[in-house]
Parts: structure tokens; sequence; C-alpha cells
């Protein structure tokens, strides 16, 4: 009797069906983009004994391994259980926040990236969230936007405040998206502190939780419910 695989289970703990039959791509994280040196010794096993020999760097900071065969997925999670890796994620989720450095050692960093996105996380808005469709983060440390941060539902990038010189704070758009149709977010009125800028994310997931329907993106969204309202209710 033929197997049966749940091919979204499995997409949920990282493993991708693959182009070629039988096939999987093993998408991981970490936090921040960052990873040490025993996960990439352990990422190096993986390919070698399992994928063919072959790591792919993602868009979203993530690596992902493929050739993963059905029957060597077990050991594969053995490995990056040990070794501290975390699954990436596709499908209707939140996906993994990307971070550009920020002030931890970019030059023209003004915010620290890291720990806002780790305080996002703390918040339970983690990778993997279950959402009525794919929703992004992306965190910028300057103005420079590295990390494309108006093309993301939700893009924050540092700043400093025009009235309180030497002030830093937040810039945040909203409901940009890439895809086949991409499009810019809302760029939002002011600077905003950090608390500000954790209570309108924490908003504007709530919000796309609630109103979106299946496969709908937070633009759309926004372009059905109306800008203004939704900006009301957000702000």
């Amino acid at each position: 009797m033929k197997e049966e695989i749940d091919y979204e289970a499995l997409k949920k703990k990282g493993f991708l069906k693959a182009k070629t039959p039988g096939d999987f791509i093993f998408r991981t994280r970490m936090p921040n983009g960052n990873y040490g040196a025993k996960e990439l010794i352990a990422l190096s096993q993986i390919a070698t004994n399992y994928g063919r020999g072959i790591t792919h760097a993602t868009t979203r900071q993530g690596i992902e391994i493929p050739f993963i065969k059905h029957q060597d997925i077990t050991s594969v999670e053995q490995i990056a259980k040990t070794a501290g890796l975390l699954a990436g994620t596709s499908g209707p989720r939140l996906r993994t926040t990307t971070v550009c450095p920020g002030s931890n050692w970019c030059k023209t960093g003004l915010i620290n990236t890291f720990s806002l996105s780790e305080k996002i996380e703390r918040m339970g808005f983690v990778c993997a969230k279950d959402l009525p469709h794919k929703f992004k983060i992306s965190i910028s440390g300057c103005l420079n936007s590295c990390v494309r941060v108006e093309s993301s539902e939700i893009g924050i990038h540092g700043a400093i405040h025009k009235t309180k010189l030497k002030t830093k704070g937040y810039i945040i758009y909203l409901g940009g998206c890439g895809g086949r149709k991409p499009r810019y977010g809302i760029k939002l009125p002011e600077v905003y502190t950090e608390e500000e800028t954790l209570e309108i994310v924490k908003k504007t997931i709530l919000f796309f939780e609630r109103h979106a329907k299946p496969r709908q993106r937070l633009a759309l969204l926004i372009e059905e419910y109306g800008k203004d309202p939704f900006l009301k209710e957000i702000l």
C-alpha cells in the first residue's frame, strides 16, 4: 500500500515539495539570519549525506537544502534538532522576519534590528504562525532599503526624528508585497518609538488574522477594506 504523505504538515515543518517527484527541500531559519559554526556544520552534514552536497541561501536569509528524500526526513530532523537549527516554513503563515545587521555592526545602522525582531517574536508572532495567507516582516537599520521594507506586509526602518534631533525612531510601511503584482506599502505619517512600533505590528497582524480571506495578501485586504478605515483601526 502506497504511503500517504501529508505535504501540508511537512511544509509547516520546513520540508517543501520539490520539482522532482519524491524530493523535498529542507528550509531552515535562524533568528536574524545569523547561523553559527555549529549550525553550518550540521547543514553541511545534512547536505552531504542527504542533499547531494548542495545548500542555497534564500532571499529571506535562510538556508535551504534540496534533494531530500521522504524516507530521510526523520534523520534530517534529528540532526537539525541536535544542532539547534530551526525550520523555516512556506504556505499561509508568518514567514521569517528579514533583517539587516542594523547598529550591531553596520556603520549606517541607527537601530538594533536584532533586538526589535526578537521582541516581535516574544509577542507571539513567530515564524510558521498560521494566517490566512503569507505575511512578511522586514526590518532595516537605516534609510537604506537593503531588505526592501517597502515591499513587505510590515516594513520598518530606523530614522532620526526631524523635530527631536539625535532621537532615533522607526518609520513603518504597511501593505507592501512582492509576487506577480508587487505593491509598495503605505508609509505611516510619523517617526515612532519602539513601543509604538511594536503596538502597530501587533495590531496589523491581528487585523489581518481577523479580516483576511484565504490567499488574500494584506495589500488586497486594505484595498477591499479601505485605506482610511484600515489606518484608523491600526493607528
